[in-house]
């Protein structure tokens, strides 16, 4: 297969992450300058992921009325207009709180209909012996672009203000769908379409039918359930609390912890693109390996008080972490028809951000009840289920791929 389908959505994919740090950078810093409120600031993330999920949830009716090329390209065209709109009108816009979190609300719910079909391209343009390479090269370059965006935004703000730094999001928009308008010539115009006549309730449980009956699907989305409770443990107040109370240090440490965790990310990732023909042939011990070793650093990091190790420890979980993630997400895309893919991203979706959501406020109160050394050794437990359940993937059958017609 021709590399200009990879090539064009990874570029594309690349700059709506950046656009994303910086949109987020600006936005949150404006409204905390404004308001001086870290209520209303909270507010913008809050907006962010109740969009988001309520259009991960009806994602599917809009495949149901719309091919995946044509609606991906809407998506990503109306999320653009949108910020080109808040560029032209941000004076006007931000003098105006209710208009503001409006358009936070708009560009969020588009967000939240293009994820699950962002995350369904790759396995529709890459051959099955491929997709580890190709999740691995995306997961280092969404990693390295999330840092420069988030590090050097701030800064950016400071020096020129927040609406000529807007337009780098506005650019990196553009950009995005030019490169999704060459992908999506290689991509079916017509993919599994619902019919027209489909109950609104049929279409949407159709995702959440498939995570329940493919068993790898409903394997590997409860691995992600457990490690998404885990993941709520690198919160940003939890780990204040951590470098505070465990390791004595100030809260420049904060900073160091977070640099060495994606320091260590963009590590595993290169490493995952070594690997990536061993990883493809042994997904399951990958997944394994991944998660025991993902524990066991989780482990040591909570009972720890040494911050130099605790920085090693970090830098040293993102291979780890890495290898596991883009195994799951390889076997979780394998086993599905593509044109599948959407609404079953957008029930796992759904499903991890209520679970996340309500596991922050659960690890928040072991911090408060058993300390913060309980948070990390809990997170480590997870994780170290999630490995165990992965040996169930050995039993499941072969020949599931097949037998996915018969679940609808």
């Amino acid at each position: 297969m021709s590399r200009i389908p990879f090539l064009s959505f990874w570029t594309a994919q690349t700059s709506i992450s950046l656009a994303d740090a910086v949109y987020i950078m600006v936005i949150t810093t404006f409204i905390f300058q404004m308001t001086g409120s870290p209520l209303l600031s909270s507010l913008f993330p809050l907006f962010q992921a109740v969009s988001r999920l309520s259009g991960g949830f009806t994602s599917p009716l809009l495949l149901q009325r719309f091919p995946f090329n044509k609606l991906l390209l809407i998506l990503e065209g109306c999320k653009a207009v949108l910020v080109v709109v808040l560029l032209a009108g941000f004076d006007f816009i931000t003098g105006h709180l209710p208009v503001l979190f409006a358009f936070i609300l708009l560009i969020s719910c588009t967000e939240g209909w293009a994820d699950p079909l962002l995350s369904s391209v790759i396995p529709k343009i890459m051959e099955t012996e491929k997709l580890v390479k190709a999740n691995s090269a995306l997961a280092i370059t969404n990693q390295a672009v999330q840092i420069a965006g988030y590090t050097f935004t701030g800064y950016a703000v400071i020096r020129l203000g927040h609406q000529p730094v807007l337009i780098v999001t506005v650019i990196l928009m553009v950009l995005a769908v030019c490169c999704l308008l060459i992908c999506s010539r290689y991509l079916p115009e017509v993919e599994g379409r619902a019919p027209a006549t489909k109950a609104k309730w049929n279409t949407i449980k159709e995702g959440w039918v498939l995570l329940w009956r493919v068993p790898t699907l409903r394997t590997v989305t409860l691995m992600d359930a457990i490690e998404g409770m885990a993941g709520s443990i690198w919160i940003g107040a939890l780990t204040l609390v951590y470098v505070k109370e465990v390791l004595h240090e100030g809260e420049q440490w904060w900073g160091f912890i977070n640099a060495s965790y994606y320091a260590g990310t963009i590590i595993g990732g290169l490493c995952t693109l070594w690997l990536a023909n061993k990883i493809q042939k042994h997904l399951i011990v990958s997944m394994a390996a991944g998660s025991f070793f993902f524990s066991l650093f989780t482990l040591l990091y909570g009972l720890t008080s040494a911050p130099y190790f605790a920085l090693i420890l970090c830098v040293a979980m993102g291979p780890v972490y890495q290898i596991r993630d883009v195994a799951q997400q390889t076997a979780f895309q394998s086993n599905i028809g593509s044109e599948h893919l959407p609404k079953v991203y957008a029930s796992r979706g759904t499903l991890l951000s209520i679970i996340s959501s309500l596991s922050i406020f659960l690890m928040g109160l072991v911090a408060e009840h058993l300390g913060i050394r309980a948070v990390y050794i809990l997170g480590a437990v997870l994780i170290m289920g999630s490995a165990l359940l992965s040996f169930s993937l050995l039993q499941v059958n072969k020949r599931e791929r097949t037998e996915v017609s018969r679940t609808l």
